[in-house]
């Protein structure tokens, strides 16, 4: 027994150790690179990257550490998500569960699905301005992390995240087994009681799936959003500064950070998945 589960725990380490070999290569193929260049505005050493990132409290080049700016990306992208889910999980399953609905949305739903958010970035200039959030309701300066987040961000963000969920919850409920709907309907189920007990929980999978889908978009569009008039943070907005002070440590640490909090997102809306669609792995 403890020799096998000796075997057993090394083989799971030799596993763990294949996903690192890969980074590990690259991470020394850069810093060859590196100094071979020796031209720390080009391309920067690697200990000057890992230098910015394990001091995250300490002041960039005049615009916060990189952990302020991270969480302020992080608000913003996480509040314009969340705006897209409440309001497109909703309406999915109205469209999934409803034809005549279906049939006067859908056109528009494809007319606008193909738009990239990064192609409404002049819309968002030109009609919002620099709004912030607390200004939409009035408030001049609210004092808060929201005065950060301006209204034409949270719109492209929304956006990033609109289509994936909406049609991932559309595809859950258009996907539910017929079986499972007659099986209730026999047992004397209410419409409502399906919709809630039997369509609900069988769509589940395919909406967590596009909300991963859907907040990854969000995520990967925060550059674009912070590059609007008005930002003077955020991890997209640190990205182009850096860049125009030629200090590529910082850059590519910011990338790295981008990389880093998406990998944790993802993990996060992955175990969130893992609990409420654990029936899946019983139906295996």
């Amino acid at each position: 027994m403890r020799r096998g589960g000796g075997a057993s725990r090394l083989n799971r380490f030799i596993t763990h150790l294949q996903g690192f070999l890969l980074p590990l290569l690259f991470l020394v193929v850069w810093e060859v690179w590196a100094v071979h260049l020796d031209n720390p505005a080009l391309v920067p050493r690697v200990e000057a990257v890992l230098n910015v990132l394990l001091h995250p409290f300490s002041e960039l080049i005049g615009t916060g550490t990189l952990a302020w700016n991270t969480g302020v990306s992080l608000f913003r992208v996480l509040f314009g998500f969340s705006i897209a889910v409440v309001l497109c999980v909703p309406m999915g399953l109205v469209m999934g569960t409803s034809r005549v609905f279906f049939r006067l949305v859908n056109p528009l739903v494809e007319l606008f699905r193909p738009l990239c958010p990064i192609a409404w970035i002049p819309f968002a200039m030109a009609f919002f301005g620099v709004l912030s959030v607390p200004q939409l309701f009035g408030v001049r300066y609210s004092d808060t992390i929201l005065d950060s987040v301006q209204v034409g961000m949270v719109f492209i963000i929304f956006w990033g995240g609109l289509f994936p969920i909406l049609l991932n919850t559309i595809y859950g409920v258009t996907g539910v087994r017929t079986l499972w709907i007659e099986t209730a309907q026999i047992l004397g189920a209410s419409r409502r009681r399906i919709f809630r007990r039997v369509i609900i929980p069988a769509a589940l999978p395919a909406i967590m799936t596009g909300l991963r889908v859907g907040l990854g978009i969000s995520w990967m569009v925060i550059i674009a959003a912070e590059m609007l008039p008005g930002s003077d943070s955020g991890i997209g907005y640190l990205i182009m500064y850096s860049y125009e002070l030629a200090e590529m440590n910082i850059l590519v640490a910011c990338m790295v950070m981008i990389g880093l909090m998406g990998l944790l997102l993802n993990r996060g809306l992955l175990f969130i998945t893992a609990r409420v669609s654990g029936w899946q792995s019983l139906e295996r």
